[in-house]
């Protein structure tokens, strides 16, 4: 009770509502001493007068403890920035036991939980030892399945869905995820479609146009995801996979995507470069890595607000004006030496290891 500041917000009630201790002490039948006692945090009322102190000053017994079961979006937003920093600077243990002390104190605060959960995901990896880092993932798949059940906002409990077969998906649970997902239906015409089309026979084509380029650009981001894993499925059809690959690239020439998001191509990128890796092309290899060193090496690459295009100028505006707005998942120092790590050790990138521009790859990330 003494965390909860109980004896400051007695203190508070009963001088601002000019009530002496004795009065006090006399509604509640204890005495004086005991009244004194609560107040100089020296020892706490039996648990059954709580409610009877919380109806005689006319407010709930949360708030006479002075207990708060939720945070505003902005505390979330400072607090997630905060952690992401501290994931990079301290400690992976001790970052991790602060996050459960969040995530107990503020339990039904699923905003809250929701970015824990996500950071939990995106840190896992730095806890080192397998079997710890699979635990990190078990535990944010409980956090999300909890949000699923019980969350009222019907976007933030799909997003813990995807977020719990995503880790699901990670410790090879692939069954489960079936179970989740197989029954799941897309909607015939988009939500967006619809009320962009409201907003157009309206008049209002500014917000039918700025609903449909966000639209658009999600869609695009989701599709490029898709072409990405499908190119995994070709790996014995070489031609079909290389088809898939050029495509991929033209479609983000043609969005000019490599000047103006080039955030989120880096895991298509890589994705290549790994595939080419793998079948024993040195130059197409350091080819697509290269393209991801460049991507990195950008001005405020990781800063979505930063980006302005032609075709989605609205996007930086929507990103600002997200719950979380554009803070990116892990801080872009780990972001650089997961990728530099990941060229150092993945089995895929043996055959540059030898090259005078792999050497020249890691050098720039330095």
């Amino acid at each position: 009770m003494e965390s909860l500041n109980f004896s400051k917000n007695l203190l508070k009630l009963r001088k601002e509502r000019k009530i002496t201790q004795e009065n006090l002490a006399n509604y509640l039948g204890v005495t004086k001493s005991a009244v004194s006692k609560w107040e100089l945090n020296q020892s706490y009322p039996d648990i059954t007068l709580l409610p009877i102190i919380a109806s005689y000053f006319d407010i709930s017994i949360d708030k006479l403890l002075g207990y708060e079961s939720h945070i505003n979006d902005e505390e979330v937003r400072m607090l997630y920035k905060e952690l992401i920093k501290e994931f990079s600077t301290e400690k992976f243990d001790d970052v991790y036991k602060k996050c459960i002390e969040y995530e107990k104190k503020y339990y039904t605060c699923y905003f809250l939980q929701f970015h824990l959960g996500l950071l939990y995901c995106n840190h896992a990896y730095l806890a080192e030892e397998e079997v710890k880092m699979m635990a990190v993932y078990e535990h944010a798949t409980e956090v999300f399945r909890r949000i699923e059940l019980n969350c009222k906002n019907a976007n933030l409990a799909k997003e813990a869905l995807s977020l719990k077969s995503y880790c699901n998906l990670i410790m090879g649970k692939c069954d489960e995820i079936i179970s989740d997902l197989k029954d799941i239906n897309q909607v015939s015409m988009p939500i967006e479609n619809i009320l962009s089309k409201a907003y157009l026979i309206k008049g209002d084509k500014e917000k039918s146009s700025k609903i449909l380029q966000i639209s658009i650009f999600n869609n695009f981001i989701n599709s490029l995801q898709s072409m990405t894993d499908i190119i995994l499925c070709y790996d014995e059809n070489n031609e079909k996979q290389e088809r898939y690959i050029e495509k991929v690239v033209k479609i983000i020439d043609i969005l000019d995507l490599k000047n103006e998001y080039p955030q989120v191509l880096l895991n298509t990128f890589v994705q290549i470069s790994l595939i080419y890796g793998l079948k024993r092309d040195k130059e197409n290899c350091i080819k697509f890595l290269q393209i991801c060193v460049d991507l990195i090496s950008k001005t405020k690459v990781f800063d979505l607000s930063e980006n302005k295009n032609k075709l989605f100028d609205y996007l930086p505006e929507f990103i600002e004006d997200m719950r979380i707005g554009n803070i990116i998942p892990r801080d872009e120092n780990l972001i650089v030496e997961s990728f530099a790590d990941l060229i150092k050790t993945h089995p895929a990138f043996e055959i540059i290891r030898y090259d005078i521009r792999y050497d020249n790859i890691l050098k720039e990330l330095k």
